[in-house]
């Protein structure tokens, strides 16, 4: 999968690459009801790559919140269903602080940069 620009309206650009043979989906503006599927659908189309993982990098997200978090609810259940770990980048707190105040971050693993999140990924050599 090639870097390829996905949806672009006013309130939402979302690009999907593949980084490292993990399909990356980078979000920018706002998650709302007007938007989520479009989020969604990225995010799925990261699921059904070849990649072992999805990272969701919300790092220029500017608005989330019920939808949002449902969103990724979603994505994390596609993620389950195609044997693939959903990681989810999210340094600021706009997006940060709802998932934790629900509950959510408990079950998503969230990372401060897609960097970060890839080495994550790679096995730990054994000794």
């Amino acid at each position: 999968m090639n870097e390829d620009q996905f949806q672009e309206t006013p309130l939402l650009t979302v690009h999907v690459a593949e980084v490292a043979g993990v399909a990356v989906v980078a979000v920018e503006g706002e998650i709302d009801v007007d938007t989520a599927d479009d989020v969604l659908d990225a995010l799925r189309q990261g699921c059904e790559s070849t990649g072992p993982a999805v990272v969701a990098d919300l790092t220029l997200v500017s608005f989330f919140g019920s939808t949002g978090i449902s969103t990724l609810i979603s994505a994390h259940e596609l993620a389950d269903e195609h044997g693939k770990d959903l990681r989810v980048v999210a340094p600021q707190r706009a997006v940060r602080r709802p998932l934790q105040v629900t509950g959510v971050a408990d079950v998503l693993v969230l990372h401060d940069t897609v960097e970060e999140a890839l080495a994550a990924l790679k096995p730990v050599p054994s000794e």
